[in-house]
């Protein structure tokens, strides 16, 4: 079982269209587990709409007990909630906070492997309490950057942060950069250009306005779509040579 989470410290980059497309992408092949760790629950939407806390993330790191939701074929969510905001607070004063979830994964090992084939989770555009959590059990990390030079420089600073998170907590967690709303303009082959210097960088999502749309690029039935649908599940076959290649 592989464990990857999406984040970057800066939004409007992609990171929820990242994580719903390649969730939809993995399934199709492997079984996965998806966690929303963001306030918004903007991933957790286009699943459908879950109140009841047993099902989210609130429960999971304020009681360690999580009934995941079972929203499609070789799918099952952790919702994320509004009141993530109010649980980080919470769990600002408790003690190895930084290991909840990962004292979770630990305590659940033997059914989480059977269960599932990859973790993947979406964060908030943050360094808080709760992305640490998940980079630190993470073995991969994606970073999402549209073309911007504050993007660019917010997959710089997350480098950063892996790397002294994996000094920090004796760690080997891999970074894959990917860029996002590319086009034919010059910000877009400037930041291609910029990425092609890293040996972290992996491709890149295309400019098309039917990758922010509730459905997933693989099911549309539209032929443009499926051009579209064709980059990605190129990109995305990409990613996963890079996940199996990361020995745990």
């Amino acid at each position: 079982m592989k464990i990857v989470t999406v984040n970057v410290n800066k939004g409007g980059a992609g990171k929820t269209t990242l994580s719903f497309n390649l969730t939809e992408y993995m399934r199709k092949e492997s079984r996965v587990l998806l966690l929303d760790f963001d306030d918004s629950a903007n991933l957790t939407n286009r699943y459908g709409y879950f109140e009841d806390k047993k099902n989210t993330v609130i429960n999971l790191f304020d009681k360690k007990e999580i009934e995941p939701i079972h929203v499609a074929e070789n799918l099952d969510l952790i919702a994320g909630h509004k009141e993530v905001e109010l649980l980080k607070e919470r769990l600002a004063s408790r003690r190895r906070r930084e290991y909840i979830f990962g004292t979770w994964l630990a305590e659940n090992e033997e059914w989480l492997t059977k269960t599932y084939d990859y973790i993947i989770i979406d964060t908030e555009n943050d360094e808080g309490l709760l992305t640490l959590n998940a980079i630190i059990v993470s073995d991969i990390v994606i970073g999402v950057a549209e073309a911007s030079k504050d993007s660019f420089l917010s997959l710089i600073s997350l480098r950063k942060f892996v790397t002294d998170l994996n000094v920090e907590f004796n760690g080997d967690t891999k970074l894959i950069f990917v860029a996002n709303k590319i086009s034919n303009d010059n910000p877009s082959k400037e930041l291609i250009e910029d990425l092609s210097e890293y040996e972290e960088y992996a491709g890149y999502m295309p400019q098309r306005t039917v990758l922010k749309d509730d459905k997933s690029i693989f099911s549309s039935k539209n032929y443009r779509d499926k051009v579209v649908a064709k980059q990605m599940a190129e990109l995305f076959a990409g990613l996963k040579v890079k996940f199996d290649e990361v020995t745990i």
